[in-house]
């Protein structure tokens, strides 16, 4: 026990050192690396950077505050012998154009989950394509069906549509791919009966077949999961400021809390953060799990993809502008923090892209955005750079990667900077589209061609740039271009490996797919993706 409590005072003042030299850094660049005499050209953009630099640190700030400084395991599922305590719980599986096959193996997943008395049990079809397949579906399983004669709202709508018509104290929802385990309910109900004021209890998403990125890299055994260090670790530490992110899909939610909020939120396309954060800022608690009791079918189109995480990120910057966090009394400080940070991440899109072109403006046009003296700048910087790397990857045990989490981000960046930079200017929509799944193309869509593009354009300006910073340190010294060389070295080697990413079109040979059977990033795998060139096949 003291050599656990010793690790984690260790661990707390790597991370407390981390914040310091941060904010020693940013304190220096604040007063000694502006180009304040080198003209308003070279000002903007240098006060561009910092803006971002400054926002990455308070991000750090608040990450360190509720994530890492808490408690992140899972919470024990609540003993419950009285049997006859279990209520009525119904089953909402959300609908609008998925095929019959998919829903049907939902459908039959949900009808298999285990409970004290599965005539408590009420599963819904909520169809908002109101398709006569569908519900013949619906009654040739047995299961309700509720549809409507419209789409208005989209999903929330359709779910408040589904709310009038059933009276269950409990309501579990499933998107149309997401089969639960017969254990799914086992594990979530008991907290609401133990527990006083629970709101909804969150369990992780996982699939069963390869992510985006274990697809094209070929890496489908090798790397976790995009979003599994957020279920498996950010989520559990949110349970400590009850900022718990309820995510549409594998929750149970109190039928007393949506009471609260009037159902479920509207005028956002993100309906299910927004009717989270206010079911918490009601009272109630938000329980993020570890259990892994839902699986459904990753998104393996690339097109599909960028319009699922354009979609969350719309949907966030939404939520920021309708619901004036900040100004909401109800919530603690620490829950506007949270809430705040979860919002912030979507604009990665736009920090990464002029992370990538600020090199290139001093290599190829001459402007100095970092106006310093190179022994000055490495000895603010380093320690920094270097303290905080490790805190955020070794004291996670590899659990996430800040070498996967840039190679993420530079690869949605194009796309991500214009749907997040549109939708704040005020030029987004509320329309929900359906994620299609299963449906990769054997051709480079247009998105691809787009995302190709601009990481292709990118990459050569960098290796131009390169090319022009090697060839001008004979005449003005290493000192002066030292820095955007190392700059520009790093923008190239994320910027090809997004390339890469870009020109494997078609899914990339894997075999005997487990899920979540790799849970953390191991080093050099990396180099893994190489050996997958000319494999073609594909089960």
């Amino acid at each position: 026990m003291k050599k656990k409590s010793g690790l984690n005072n260790l661990k707390q003042l790597v991370y407390v050192l981390a914040i310091i030299s941060t904010i020693v850094y940013i304190v220096y660049r604040i007063g000694f690396t502006l180009p304040v005499d080198l003209g308003i050209t070279c000002m903007i953009f240098a006060l561009i950077v910092l803006g971002f630099e400054i926002w990455e640190s308070l991000d750090f700030f608040v990450y360190y505050l509720n994530i890492l400084s808490v408690n992140a395991e899972t919470p024990e599922i609540p003993k419950v012998e009285n049997k006859n305590l279990y209520p009525d719980v119904d089953v909402f599986v959300a609908t609008l154009n998925e095929n019959e096959s998919l829903l049907r193996k939902t459908l039959v997943a949900c009808q298999n989950m285990v409970y004290p008395d599965k005539s408590k049990i009420h599963i819904y079809l909520c169809d908002d394509g109101n398709r006569k397949n569908m519900q013949n579906l619906a009654e040739e399983l047995g299961v309700g069906y509720i549809t409507r004669l419209n789409n208005k709202d989209a999903k929330a709508g359709n779910y408040n549509n589904a709310l009038k018509k059933t009276c269950s104290p409990l309501v579990a929802t499933f998107d149309a791919d997401m089969a639960p385990t017969p254990n799914f309910l086992m594990t979530t109900v008991p907290f609401f009966i133990k527990k006083e004021k629970v709101g909804f209890v969150q369990l992780p998403q996982s699939f069963e077949n390869p992510d985006i990125y274990q697809l094209r890299f070929g890496l489908s055994n090798k790397i976790p999961f995009e979003q599994e260090y957020f279920y498996h670790r950010i989520q559990l530490a949110k349970n400590a400021t009850n900022s718990t992110i309820y995510c549409g899909t594998n929750a149970v939610i109190s039928r007393e809390a949506l009471d609260t909020t009037n159902g479920f939120a509207l005028s956002t396309i993100s309906e299910d953060i927004a009717t989270g954060m206010l079911i918490e800022e009601n009272g109630y608690r938000g329980i993020a799990l570890d259990n892994v009791e839902a699986y459904g079918q990753a998104v393996d189109d690339l097109t599909a993809y960028a319009k699922q995480h354009s979609r969350w990120a719309r949907g966030c910057v939404q939520i920021l502008k309708k619901y004036k966090i900040m100004g909401r009394n109800k919530l603690s400080f620490r829950q506007k923090l949270e809430y705040l940070s979860c919002i912030s991440y979507w604009f990665f899109g736009i920090k990464r892209i002029i992370y990538l072109i600020a090199p290139l403006l001093f290599s190829l046009f001459g402007l100095i955005i970092v106006d310093c003296d190179l022994k000055m700048f490495i000895a603010f910087w380093l320690p920094a750079y270097l303290i905080k790397r490790f805190a955020l990857d070794k004291l996670e045990k590899n659990k996430r990667s800040s070498t996967w989490t840039k190679i993420y981000e530079t690869i949605q960046a194009p796309v991500m900077c214009k749907e997040v930079a549109k939708e704040f200017l005020g030029f987004g929509s509320t329309k929900f589209e359906v994620t299609p799944k299963n449906k990769w193309s054997k051709k480079m869509t247009k998105t691809n061609k787009n995302m190709l593009l601009v990481h292709f354009t990118l990459l050569m300006l960098s290796i131009v740039a390169f090319g022009m910073s090697i060839t001008r340190i004979a005449g003005s010294g290493i000192n002066v271009y030292i820095l955007p060389i190392i700059w520009l070295c790093s923008n190239i080697f994320y910027l090809g490996i997004s390339v890469f990413f870009d020109l494997r079109v078609r899914p990339v040979y894997f075999e005997s797919f487990t899920p979540n059977k790799i849970k953390k990033y191991k080093k050099y795998t990396l180099l893994a993706m190489f050996g997958t060139i000319g494999k073609k096949k594909f089960e």
